[in-house]
């Protein structure tokens, strides 16, 4: 199978839920939950798909993967799916308490072969639904999360004989394809989950073409989440400004709180198109592991509910590079997601604590048992480089605690005194994690 699902350096897989398989059956197709690490995943591709990368994503305590199910490569003859190398797959994911987020990609010469790209003519449309009700029924009850195509906006994964991608022409092809699909995929399990968007960016042109397929009625035929790519910034924070107008084009359609899933985002460890966020090269594996923390407490305070991150590892001899692993070595980004589960794994996102620095995030977490814990960091402005975010103190109120403990983003700790029932916190664009008295915190 072609790796040709995600660009050559971006595609995010997610890891799965630690619940063995018949959790699944319970609940096929619920939304992950809140709680880190279960709305985390990574993304996977052809040649990081092996039983010892899904080893190493569990144990990176990710619970989604991420992975393309090539139309292509699954129906060779009309009409005749061969699902073996997925089931193989599956086994192993399920072995590992993994989910799936499966991606139903790629056009297929058996139904269309105009060599355009997409799918645009009602032949294919009919063998694509095909094709996901086949999906739909061999893996029913597997909790599979799955989604309509990578990126149908673009050139790049739609078609490339136009001058520009989020045009009008992609927008209702699309739309075509999705209803046409998930009435099929439906038809075979009244309880698939079907996601659809993928779109690539938060900008201009890319609302344009999701307005234009929510003008069409893409919300409307089923699908249970609008997934994104919020690539095009240097820092996670900007992402919030483009979420934000999402949910504003949602409201006009008269769905405010449609779930948003952000099936794909990495940053990268290279100097790349997409997904570099500047600052000292040399730098770059920090800097990746920063913003893979923030990304992720970004994403829950923004009721974003699954981030998958791009990507696993990078395929050899790609230029740009995101991944959390290559060959042997772990990178920073890997221990510093380690540690975020160690430090928040079972709790979800409560409440923002407000400073007089827009840029400062203090993020209050609660478990299910009422603990609570901060995690605080501070931000660059938008054009500025990820060593720009300007180190300062923050002093945060510990009622009746003259001592806590301060984890860093490797979950590193240290004993810290707070004189008069204070906490002097440094903030950098690095993460730390404290726990919080039963009172909480509040700011001098």
């Amino acid at each position: 199978m072609p790796d040709t699902l995600l660009r050559p350096a971006r595609g995010a897989l997610l890891p799965a839920l630690l619940l063995p398989l018949h959790a699944f059956a319970l609940g096929a197709s619920e939304m992950p939950a809140r709680t880190i690490p279960e709305c985390v995943g990574i993304n996977i591709k052809n040649h990081s798909c092996a039983p010892e990368h899904l080893e190493g994503v569990k144990q990176s305590s990710a619970t989604f993967i991420r992975r393309g199910f090539y139309w292509q490569a699954i129906e060779k003859e009309k009409g005749v799916y061969d699902f073996s190398g997925y089931d193989a797959l599956l086994k192993e994911a399920d072995s590992r308490g993994l989910r799936v987020l499966g991606v139903l990609f790629g056009n297929n010469p058996v139904h269309e072969d105009d060599k355009r790209g997409g799918v645009q003519t009602e032949a294919g449309r009919k063998g694509y639904a095909a094709f996901g009700a086949a999906l739909a029924k061999h893996f029913k009850g597997r909790g599979i999360l799955w989604e309509i195509w990578n990126e149908p906006n673009t050139k790049t994964f739609w078609r490339q004989d136009v001058k520009a991608g989020n045009n009008a022409d992609f927008a209702t092809e699309y739309t075509l394809l999705v209803k046409e699909t998930v009435a099929a995929m439906l038809a075979e399990d009244p309880d698939v989950f079907v996601m659809a968007g993928s779109v690539s960016c938060l900008w201009e042109p890319s609302f344009f073409w999701t307005n234009a397929c929510f003008e069409q009625g893409i919300l409307k035929c089923g699908i249970k989440a609008w997934s994104i790519h919020p690539y095009g910034f240097r820092h996670p924070e900007q992402h919030l400004g483009g979420y934000a107008k999402v949910r504003e084009l949602l409201a006009k359609h008269g769905a405010p709180d449609f779930p948003l899933i952000n099936s794909e985002r990495g940053f990268a460890v290279a100097k790349s198109k997409e997904g570099w966020s500047g600052g000292p090269v040399e730098l770059a594996q920090t800097f990746q592991a920063w913003h893979l923390v923030r990304q992720t407490l970004i994403d829950r305070m923004a009721e974003i509910r699954l981030s998958i991150w791009y990507e696993w590892e990078m395929k050899p001899g790609d230029k740009e590079d995101f991944g959390l692993v290559r060959g042997e070595e772990k990178r920073p980004a890997h221990r510093a997601l380690v540690a975020l589960t160690e430090q928040l794994g079972g709790y979800a996102f409560k409440h923002r604590i407000e400073t007089p620095n827009a840029q400062d995030f203090l993020l209050v977490f609660e478990n299910a048992a009422g603990a609570q814990k901060l995690a605080a960091w501070t931000s660059p402005q938008a054009k500025e480089g990820p060593d720009q975010a300007a180190a300062h103190d923050v002093e945060v109120a510990l009622e009746g605690v003259t001592e806590t403990e301060v984890f860093d983003l490797f979950g590193q700790g240290a004993k810290q005194e707070t004189p008069g029932g204070r906490l002097k916190l440094n903030m950098s664009g690095s993460p730390v994690y404290v726990a919080l008295p039963a009172g909480g915190v509040k700011l001098p």
